[in-house]
Order: structure tokens, then sequence, then C-alpha cells
């Protein structure tokens, strides 16, 4: 009979204490916090609850190897209190978005991991065909992408798209086949990549003489 007495004593004291712990909060806080992948330009500000928080890459971080930078909210949230964490403001030449899931309840889970993703921008490089007549002409960014224009029937300027390129990237848009008949040459056929799409690499095809 001690030993049971003992027991409902102890157990008791254990509730007793974990109902303190919790008045105080003591164990229903919780900081909202998590990893960001891939950051190579900053700020990357992520807001929640009425907080925002700044996220910078990793010094060390290289295009290379870049690191895992961690994060975490300056106030903690009370057990039952609703979190959504999202993206406020993306970074330069950067876009990044939720991995997984940033909104939950704090106390679900025994921590709260909203992480996110980053990837370099890839706009498009691109122009028009002017001039051509007859047959096509393929044109390439080295070996990253290749597409063969064909003449417009009647005459007329034909848009392209070159497929994309990572911001930063150097491009070079070339004439792989000339089409029968025509000389073509390129404008504006080289450049460093920016944050928005590349639409002057016009391409001027004039007929051979007979």
């Amino acid at each position: 009979m001690n030993l049971k007495k003992n027991v409902l004593i102890r157990s008791g004291l254990v509730l007793a204490l974990a109902a303190a712990l919790a008045s105080c909060g003591g164990s229903t806080n919780y900081t909202i916090g998590g990893t960001v992948t891939g950051l190579q330009y900053g700020p990357l500000v992520l807001e929640t609850n009425g907080m925002t928080k700044e996220v910078m890459p990793d010094a060390a971080s290289t295009d290379i190897a870049v690191r895992n930078v961690d994060y975490a909210f300056p106030k903690q949230l009370e057990y039952g209190e609703v979190y959504d964490v999202k993206v406020s403001k993306q970074p330069p030449h950067q876009v990044c978005e939720a991995a997984g899931r940033t909104n939950d309840t704090a106390g679900r889970l025994s921590e709260i991991n909203a992480d996110f993703q980053c990837f370099l921008l890839s706009p498009t490089i691109g122009g028009v065909v002017k001039g051509l007549g007859a047959g096509s002409l393929k044109l390439n960014n080295g070996s990253n992408s290749t597409i063969t224009v064909t003449a417009a029937d009647p005459v007329a300027d034909v848009p392209y798209t070159l497929g994309r390129v990572t911001y930063g990237k150097t491009y070079g848009v070339t004439i792989e086949t000339q089409p029968a008949g025509y000389t073509c040459t390129v404008a504006n056929p080289v450049g460093i990549m920016d944050d928005v799409d590349i639409t002057n690499i016009d391409v001027t095809c004039v007929a051979n003489p007979t």
C-alpha cells in the first residue's frame, strides 16, 4: 500500500510541475525557423504573424558550393497559435519557394521547420528573323539549345525563342546552318544573362545574288 501511495504522490507532483510550467509559459513557446537552400544573393525577406525576417547568404558560399542558411524569427509563438511563413520579398536574381509545409499550428509538432529553396533566375533569349523568304535556318546557343526557324509565307518577321539561360551565365547565339539561297547575320549575339528575357538577338537574312 505504501508503494502505491508513493507512486500516486510522485505522479501528482509531476502533473503539478507540468501545469506550473505551462502556466508560466515554460513549455508552450515555439520558435519559428527553418533552413534556406540555394540562397546566393540577399536579402530574402520572410514574414509571418506580423514579423519579418531578413535571410542573407552564407558568406562562405561560392558559385560551386552554396551553403544552407538557418533562420529564426525573433518572437516565439504560444501553443495553438497559427503561423504561415511566406516570402515577402524575393532576393535579387533569384526566386525562392517553400520546400514543404510552411503553415501550421504551433505545438502540433515539437519543432517548427518552415524550409525554403532558392533558384537563380533563368530568363529566355530570342529575337526576330527578318527577310527570310524561303527555307529555314538553324540557330544555337553553344551546346545548350538549338532551334530551327522556318520562313513565313508570305515573307514576314518570324519571332523565335532559343531556350533559357541562368542569371550571370554567358550566352552566344550563332547560325549553325544557313538557309539555302540566303546569307543571314546575327545582331547582339553575345552577352551575360540578366534578370529579364533578352529579345533583341535579331537575325537578318538577305537573298544571295543570282
